[in-house]
C-alpha cells in the first residue's frame, strides 16, 4: 500500500468513488433522486475544480491510495477552515471492496502529519451526517470528540442533521499509518 498526492487526472476516479460511497453511505440521508442521478456529474465537477491548478494547493492535501491501479481510497483535507477548529477533513471515503484494511486509518495519519507539518497547533474536525451511524463508530474508534450538532446545507438541497467531531492533538492520529 502507498499513499500519493492527487493529480488533476485523477478528478474523474475520485469523483467515481466518492458518489460510489455517498450512494451506498447516504442511501436513505440524501433524497435518492439526487443518488440515482446527477451524483457523479455534480462530485466530478468538485473534484475537477478542486485539483485544478488554479486553486491553493498549500491550503489543501488530497492523497489517495491505489492497488494495481486501481482507487482504492481517498482524503481531502482543507487548512484553515475554520477559525476555532481549524483544518477541515472534508473527505475520507474508501471503496466497499477495500474496506477493512486499514485504509481509512492510513489516510487519517496521512491527513494528521500534512495538518502538523503546515500547522504545528491546527485542530481538526470533520462534519458527519448523524444518520451516518458506521462513519460515527469509525471517527469515534480514532478518538474523535463531539463538539457540535447543527442541520447542515446538504449538496441535494435538504438540511440534514449532522454532527461535528473534532481532534485538539493530531499527534495521536499520526500513529495509524504506513
Amino acid at each position: 500500500m502507498s499513499i500519493r498526492p492527487a493529480v488533476s487526472s485523477d478528478a474523474t476516479g475520485i469523483a467515481e468513488l466518492h458518489a460510489a460511497s455517498w450512494r451506498r453511505a447516504y442511501r436513505g440521508i440524501l433524497r435518492d433522486e439526487f443518488l440515482d442521478g446527477p451524483v457523479v456529474q455534480e462530485r466530478r465537477r468538485l473534484w475537477e475544480s478542486r485539483l485544478s491548478q488554479s486553486l491553493l494547493p498549500e491550503a489543501r492535501f488530497v492523497a489517495l491510495i491505489e492497488n494495481g491501479g486501481e482507487l482504492e481510497a481517498f482524503v481531502c483535507v482543507l487548512l484553515d477552515a475554520d477559525a476555532h477548529w481549524g483544518a477541515l477533513l472534508d473527505n475520507l471515503h474508501v471503496s466497499t471492496s477495500a474496506q477493512g484494511r486499514g485504509l481509512g486509518r492510513s489516510l487519517m495519519a496521512e491527513a494528521a502529519r500534512w495538518v502538523l507539518q503546515r500547522r504545528p497547533h491546527s485542530r481538526l474536525h470533520l462534519w458527519v451526517y448523524e444518520k451516518n451511524v458506521a462513519a460515527c463508530g469509525f471517527y469515534e474508534h480514532l478518538g474523535g470528540v463531539i463538539t457540535e450538532h447543527r442541520a447542515k446545507a446538504a449538496p441535494d438541497g435538504c438540511q440534514i442533521p449532522a454532527i461535528r467531531y473534532g481532534w485538539e492533538d493530531l499527534a495521536g492520529l499520526t500513529c495509524g499509518g504506513p
